[in-house]
């Protein structure tokens, strides 16, 4: 399918992808970092608090998401996407309104749960499950909804905390959500729509006979156990060497603002990268993509490790961007190829809670590793990490 074809008579499902991408931002770390120092100046707390407070909902959110996965491959997925934004704007209205560490707790709850985990978890396995023909181009474009809110909303966020307070801008995020988003669910997606459910694409022929395996059989496949620790390396990485990147700018003598060229640089070329990925993934198939996803990333982390200039900061962000971008499409695209759509949800909210434990751990033990190991050893270990990643992709590949 050209991009043309998806483009025209699928306009209401792509943008029904594209939107639960972008309103995923209220929920996304790169949004909620922006109120750290309004939450924690009020209420006279140390960052550290409130990082203990952040980590802990998150691990509970991860363990929820297995659960409500199982919902999105049993009941229209409108309803799940109701219900996910009206929890969402209980947690903006927590957000602003509520005093006490509880509450507050509570309300990162809601936001998390429903926009890190559940719209995206939604938004990847509707398009991914619908498309056979085009898989790969449809979960590009509507992913790139997450890269529009990554550029667009910070700016707006920033000035609104400024002009009218944290609070005043979590009232804008839950008016947002109650007055743009969640009517354009119910206006893209009919009540009787085969995008609606499961059962109903299954029953009506829009995908391929690819048998359904469900989430016991996908955990007990050999293939499955050897790709999740490939799925895990971005995460895993990405997440512990920007949390320490202040103590690895230090190690290396790099000034903050290089530091911060380097995630300006991933956000650009991920974003660049996601939108050919599906191109690439469509022709090439991601079980062969697999086998070399990872080796930008390992490419940039050895010019790092090698090399002690500044300019090796856009570099290894750079090219690590290059593999995220490729695997945000290749992995949901593969799922849905190997595994058919029937149980899609409840497979990818699984795959879903451990990249989220395997982010929750990184920070930890890269601190341990960057004190106890130092900055060279540690990233030879990183690579090795990766380098183990392509091999086991190998071994993937001739079992199938």
């Amino acid at each position: 399918m050209t991009n043309r074809e998806l483009l025209t008579n699928y306009p209401r499902y792509l943008a029904f992808g594209f939107l639960h991408y972008f309103f995923s931002f209220v929920g996304q770390t790169f949004f909620i970092s922006l109120f750290v120092t309004g939450i924690t100046a009020e209420r006279g707390w140390e960052t550290e608090t409130f990082a203990g407070i952040y980590s802990g909902v998150t691990l509970c959110a991860a363990f929820l998401l297995p659960v409500i996965g199982g919902q999105l491959d049993r009941l229209r997925v409108r309803y799940v996407s109701t219900t996910t934004v009206l929890v969402m704007i209980a947690g903006c209205l927590l957000l602003a309104y509520g005093h006490g560490w509880l509450l507050l707790a509570l309300g990162i709850l809601c936001v998390r749960l429903g926009g890190q985990g559940v719209l995206t978890l939604t938004g990847s396995t509707t398009i991914g499950r619908f498309f056979e023909r085009g898989r790969g181009k449809a979960l590009s474009y509507s992913m790139l909804g997450i890269c529009a809110a990554e550029i667009i909303v910070p700016l707006l966020a920033v000035y609104l905390i400024q002009e009218q307070g944290y609070r005043s801008t979590w009232l804008v995020a839950a008016a947002l959500l109650a007055m743009v988003f969640l009517p354009a669910i119910w206006l893209l997606v009919s009540r009787h729509d085969n995008f609606q459910k499961a059962a109903t694409i299954v029953n009506s022929g829009e995908t391929s006979s690819v048998a359904s395996w469900t989430r016991r059989q996908v955990i007990s496949d050999p293939r499955f156990q050897l790709i999740v620790p490939i799925v895990l390396f971005i995460p895993f990485f990405f997440t512990g060497f920007v949390f320490n990147q202040t103590d690895i700018g230090e190690l290396r003598g790099f000034s903050p603002e290089l530091m911060a060229l380097g995630l300006s640089t991933f956000g650009l070329t991920r974003a660049f990268c996601i939108l050919f990925a599906g191109q690439i993934v469509d022709r090439f198939g991601p079980a062969k993509l697999l086998i070399v996803v990872l080796l930008p990333a390992v490419m940039g982390m050895l010019v790092f490790w090698s090399f002690p200039g500044g300019w090796t900061i856009p570099v290894i962000f750079g090219l690590i961007a290059v593999s995220a971008g490729v695997i945000t499409v290749t992995m949901p695209t593969l799922w849905a190829d190997r595994y058919g759509p029937q149980f899609l949800g409840s497979i990818k909210s699984t795959v879903k809670l451990l990249e989220v434990l395997s982010s929750a751990g990184a920070p930890i033990l890269f601190s341990w590793g960057l004190k106890s190991l130092g900055l060279s050893t540690w990233m030879a270990l990183m690579i090795g990490y990766g380098l183990a990643c392509v091999l086991l992709a190998v071994l993937e590949r001739r079992r199938q």
